[in-house]
């Protein structure tokens, strides 16, 4: 009887045992499941803020290029010096130029105050004359003035486009318009990359409330009315980025939305993915894991097994939503490259030359080696932009950023356009000695160019040059650096132009290398 007692206390430890194992191991899943599901809703979030936040990015660039395109334009179209045929022969040639650059755009039209089409293009075998006919009452207006219309067949290539306007001014008045259209076939290729899975969509609309693109596509939502639709009416129109959980109305999907603004545009931009899609891995996952915790109510032993399996499937869960991470970090990272760059020129702009050398700076004082900064200067640019156009200065500008590209010797040197005219030339690790011979080489590489100017002395386009080296200090600033190259520029200035002059700190350098009397040179004086 007592071994039986003690069997029967075994059995009952036994089924308590497994009761209470079992419990535990379903309690236990039961939170892996609801954390796992707020894991992919909270992923779900991130990659639509990602998707939105790197749209808007990219609509910015390109309604930023077509208005600095349009300003140009309106700039050309208000010289009274130019004549009519040569007038058309550059605003021809530069919209020739920029559609390499941006082939967002897709047509031009330049109308004057009775409706006439004074120019068109792409320019096409018929003349220009004619009547442009009406793009109908803009949707918003920009605060520089660019008024952005609904989407509408291209009058000059019959393509689908966002006609932006710009008022044409004669003397001081208003003498017609200059019409710019942005192709949707070229937002469709954007939005066309992007994975949002079968039943994500994407969004691309005014601020006052009317639908310029969607994805999934179709033709009856180009300039649908979305003041009554609840993404528009409770959201977008508040103008503030925030996450929206809504039931669509064109086909009853429920998804999950990211709306945010376009920075300098009255646009907004929507990126949403489908409620059901975010959590299909998860749906998929608690399958598997209901099946443990069956298996593992009948025979414990299983328990093991059944466990490591719904491990290996929820890594694998995390390992795809760690790829799409992944995928839109790139393509944020790539559209913020984009925005550090010079839309002009190509090279880096003053923000990314700003961020690296606060890097430079911070890794040159713990290591106590030499920076140099050589600022650059086009001399009598403005000369030059008054006898040539502003066209020609542009490709000058072009040209000489091209020029300093080739100088470069070291992955980490960076050449960037510091604003204007000047330029500026970031040297990691390099002596006084070294950075000016650098700064003589890009003195000498531009004035091989042989651009011509009548407005210098040497008949050509000419650069100046400042060169600053030192060792930073801790508290050392930008500021400091800037104002070191800058003081250096001056001197190649006073000193006659067409030239490189320095300067370093009092103090000398680490290792007594480069020069530490601080003097300008001369490239006379050079061995």
């Amino acid at each position: 009887m007592p071994l039986k007692r003690l069997n029967n206390k075994v059995r009952i430890i036994s089924i308590a045992l497994a009761i209470l194992g079992s419990a535990m191991f379903g309690y236990a899943l039961l939170n892996g499941s609801m954390a796992g599901r707020e894991a992919a809703l909270k992923s779900g979030q991130t990659a639509t803020m990602n998707i939105a936040t790197g749209l808007s990015t990219q609509v910015n660039l390109s309604f930023r290029a077509a208005d600095l395109l349009l300003q140009e334009i309106a700039e050309l179209d208000d010289d009274g010096r130019l004549g009519p045929q040569q007038l058309r022969s550059l605003i021809q040639e530069l919209l020739d130029r920029q559609s390499r650059l941006f082939p967002e755009m897709d047509s031009l039209l330049v109308i004057d105050e009775q409706g006439h089409i004074l120019q068109r293009w792409p320019a096409q075998d018929s003349a220009a004359a004619g009547l442009a006919g009406a793009p109908g009452k803009p949707l918003s207006s920009s605060a520089s003035g660019l008024q952005i219309g609904a989407p509408m067949p291209s009058r000059v290539t019959g393509h689908w486009v966002i006609p932006l306007t710009r008022v044409r001014m004669h003397r001081g008045k208003p003498a017609g318009e200059i019409r710019l259209g942005v192709s949707l076939a070229h937002f469709q290729l954007l939005f066309d990359d992007i994975d949002i899975g079968a039943h994500g969509s994407l969004l691309l609309g005014s601020s006052g409330g009317v639908m310029l693109l969607r994805r999934p596509y179709g033709e009856q939502f180009l300039g649908k009315d979305m003041v009554e639709l609840p993404l528009y009416r409770d959201h977008a129109r508040q103008h503030a980025p925030g996450w929206a959980a809504i039931q669509s109305a064109q086909d009853g999907v429920l998804r999950l939305h990211y709306v945010t603004g376009v920075p300098d545009y009255p646009l907004f931009v929507s990126a949403a993915l489908a409620h059901d899609e975010m959590l299909a891995d998860w749906r998929a996952a608690q399958a598997s894991q209901l099946l443990v915790i069956i298996a593992a109510a009948l025979i414990i032993g299983l328990l093991t097994a059944y466990l490591l399996r719904v491990v290996h499937m929820r890594d694998r869960a995390e390992d795809e939503i760690e790829k799409k991470n992944l995928s839109l970090k790139l393509l944020t990272d790539n559209l913020r490259a984009q925005a550090m760059l010079d839309g002009m020129t190509g090279i880096p702009n003053r923000r990314y030359l700003d961020e690296q050398l606060q890097l430079v700076m911070q890794n040159a004082s713990r290591s106590k080696s030499a920076l140099s900064l050589v600022m650059l200067d086009v001399d009598y640019f403005k000369k030059y932009n008054d006898l040539y156009g502003h066209i020609q200065g542009d490709y000058c500008l072009q040209d000489i950023a091209r020029t300093l590209q080739t100088v470069q010797r070291r992955q980490a040197d960076l050449a960037a356009r510091y604003g204007g005219e000047e330029f500026a030339l970031l040297l990691p690790d390099t002596d006084l000695a070294g950075a000016h011979g650098i700064a003589q080489k890009v003195v000498d590489a531009v004035r091989a160019l042989a651009i011509p100017h009548e407005g210098n002395a040497p008949g050509v386009v000419t650069i100046s040059a400042g060169v600053y080296t030192c060792v930073p200090r801790p508290e050392t600033r930008i500021e400091d650096i800037f104002a070191g190259a800058d003081r250096a520029l001056y001197r190649a200035k006073e000193g006659g132009r067409d030239r490189v002059a320095d300067y370093q700190p009092p103090r000398a350098l680490a290792g007594g290398q480069g020069r530490q009397d601080g003097m300008a040179h001369d490239p006379s004086a050079q061995a």
